[in-house]
């Protein structure tokens, strides 16, 4: 039987190799395992919005990356969102998210 938990550990392996093959420049295979990761976040949410907001950053990336504006800046918004009413304190995080946003919206 499959367990909260599992699902948790997929979730960080999945969006550890994502990490490893935007690092790499393959933005269609890591934006096909952050789609996963997320499907399995969803699931559990919410556990860890924080997770989900992270991941939805780092599949707004890649799709920047390959070129889809629109869909990268709806993602990266809705990351924004998250971390806007769960990261009030990290300034850092929400700065960060919203260079992104306007990175996208400025091209």
């Amino acid at each position: 039987t499959v367990t909260p938990k599992d699902d948790v550990n997929m979730a960080i392996t999945l969006y550890t190799l994502a990490q490893c093959l935007m690092n790499k420049g393959s933005w269609i295979e890591a934006e096909r395992l952050l789609r996963e990761c997320l499907a399995i976040r969803d699931k559990l949410s919410p556990v860890n919005e924080v997770s989900r907001a992270m991941t939805l950053h780092e599949l707004g990336r890649c799709l920047f990356n390959e070129g889809d504006l629109v869909q990268a800046e709806h993602l990266l918004r809705q990351s924004l969102s998250v971390k806007r009413r769960v990261c009030t304190n990290d300034k850092a995080t929400i700065a960060t998210s919203k260079c992104h946003c306007l990175c996208v919206v400025w091209l």
